[in-house]
């Protein structure tokens, strides 16, 4: 299993959306919230996923292709 921390920047209808939860049913991913922050409109979460890299690579590529913006906080972390 591999570790990645993200940083996810959500717009418009997207803040109102279970993406998260989402993501980890689809791509098999188990997700840690570290912080967050929405208001009206815009919102982001600090977060670490966790899962098959391969998983992580296609739901990262997923959560873009939603309209989320998916920025590394850090080196990646293995377990």
């Amino acid at each position: 299993m591999t570790k990645k921390r993200v940083h996810l920047t959500f717009t418009g209808k997207l803040t109102e959306e279970p993406i998260l939860w989402q993501l980890s049913q689809t791509f098999d991913l188990v997700f840690n919230i570290r912080q967050a922050d929405f208001t009206e409109g815009i919102g982001w979460i600090m977060a670490e996923l966790e899962g098959e890299p391969q998983s992580l690579e296609n739901g990262i590529e997923w959560l873009e292709a939603r309209g989320v913006h998916v920025a590394p906080i850090e080196q990646d972390i293995v377990s």
